[in-house]
């Protein structure tokens, strides 16, 4: 009775976890922010045209923080890689950024070399676009026309959702871990729980 209740407590309340009202966007995908990965220079601006980015979206920076920053810059300071009046500066190594205001967004790695060697990146974030009807279809394209390996086949973190459609990777992947631990826990699969004869 006890381990129903908690199922059903927890299957209910699963929606409220881990629930984004916007895409998470990994600025440079798994690589992350750096200005080498695997011997080959990482191109931030095919990675941000291969990308939408709205208001309520959020922008996560993970880099090795003993070799790399992120400062957010003017238009001006973008172009010039200059990093001598920041608006914000960061510098855990992991940074999230919530895209509050429609608008164009620069950022760059202050260290010496780094931005001149690319590590940089701009994009635009817009409104969100207005839900459709369920009868509507969309194909969101990238907005550069530039087509690339990673555009025709793009992975599940490239992929925006139409909104009104089912909720993005991210929150799926939450509640699949979730619902693995409760397994887990309660000794569904027989783990650590018993001897199977």
């Amino acid at each position: 009775m006890a381990f129903t209740r908690s199922v059903v407590m927890f299957i209910l309340t699963m929606p409220l976890w881990g629930v984004s009202k916007g895409t998470i966007h990994w600025v440079g995908g798994f690589l992350g922010w750096t200005t080498i990965a695997a011997g080959l220079p990482i191109d931030y601006k095919l990675w941000a045209s291969t990308r939408n980015f709205h208001v309520g979206d959020v922008v996560i920076f993970k880099y090795n923080k003993n070799f790399n920053n992120v400062v957010r810059v003017t238009h001006q300071n973008f172009k010039s890689c200059n990093a001598t009046s920041p608006i914000v500066f960061y510098s855990s190594g992991s940074d999230t950024i919530n895209l509050t205001k429609p608008g164009h967004y620069y950022f760059i790695c202050s260290l010496p070399g780094r931005c001149l060697a690319g590590q940089k990146v701009t994009f635009e974030a817009t409104l969100p676009q207005p839900p459709l009807s369920s009868s509507a279809s969309v194909v969101q394209l990238p907005k550069s026309g530039l087509v690339s390996d990673e555009a025709l086949a793009p992975s599940a973190e490239t992929v925006e959702p139409i909104p009104g459609s089912a909720p993005n990777t991210e929150s799926f992947n939450f509640w699949l871990l979730s619902l693995a631990a409760v397994a887990l826990r309660v000794g569904v699969t027989g783990i650590g729980t018993h001897d199977m004869v």
